[in-house]
């Protein structure tokens, strides 16, 4: 019989537990490590709607990428967005695990995933972990394209490969691109940024980009492409799938979790 303690024994053995930020929460969110795991939905966020899809599709386990909980809770009441979700877990015996930051650093977790995606090759960490590991490993990734792009080309080849509407660029689109660095999900902050430029990249990939800090950095050479924070993350739910899909099993959610959309 397999048990949540056994699932998340196979998912921690790729993502520990240990690599997640100080400030994440990753782990059984809702549950018992003893319950028994027969079906088990992959998302990017356990949002209503996906709990629901969990619910009436018979599913007694939910790994998400971003945590249900991030903050201290005071209450556990139904007039609570979190509150209520929770709630509906519990009376449903769903159970909740999610692996955030641990996975953005995991070989072959988010980063790798969407590298892949891209087509980089010779990779390693933007922001190396410390540690004596036999593979490198850490937030975002730098590589290289298999052959030089302009910066229109490689935003062409980004929406085809990542199947996104659109995406902003940012710099000379005559550019030609071959070093590459990308944060799957949030990378806005300045210690990607500056990790990019520092390795010399001619280009920077990831979601959520902030006006007056690309701003500041084009100076320096750097270009910028912003996939959302959804489509630098969303190859991972396909990649959760197959690593666990010869033990359980396990699909992934039908629910678009695309926060905006093009107009």
């Amino acid at each position: 019989m397999i048990t949540a303690e056994w699932v998340i024994k196979q998912f921690e053995e790729w993502a520990p537990a240990s690599y997640a930020e100080e400030w994440d929460n990753v782990g059984l969110l809702v549950g018992d490590s003893n319950q028994p795991v027969k079906k088990i939905l992959v998302a990017l966020d356990a949002t209503e709607d996906v709990i629901n899809e969990a619910v009436s599709g018979g599913f007694d386990f939910i790994i998400s990428h971003h945590p249900l909980i991030y903050n201290p809770i005071k209450r556990v009441n139904s007039a609570d967005s979190t509150g209520q979700k929770i709630i509906t877990l519990i009376k449903s015996n769903i159970g909740c695990y999610c692996a955030h930051t641990n996975l953005d650093k995991a070989n072959n977790g988010v980063n790798d995933c969407l590298a892949e995606k891209i087509g980089l090759e010779n990779l390693s960490p933007l922001i190396p972990e410390p540690g004596d590991c036999e593979k490198p490993f850490g937030l975002g990734r730098v590589g290289f394209l298999p052959k030089e792009l302009t910066l229109s080309e490689l935003a062409s080849h980004l929406k085809l490969a990542l199947n996104l509407p659109s995406i902003r660029i940012s710099g000379d689109s005559s550019k030609k691109i071959k070093k590459v660095a990308l944060c799957g999900g949030d990378g806005s902050g300045s210690r990607f940024i500056e990790a990019a430029i520092s390795q010399n990249c001619d280009a920077y990939i990831t979601g959520d980009l902030r006006y007056h800090v690309v701003q500041e950095a084009l100076e320096s050479g750097i270009t910028f492409l912003d996939i959302t924070h959804y489509g630098g993350e969303i190859p991972i739910v396909d990649a959760i799938v197959s690593r666990l899909k010869p033990h359980v099993e396990i699909f992934p959610s039908s629910i678009y979790g695309q926060v905006f959309s093009s107009v």
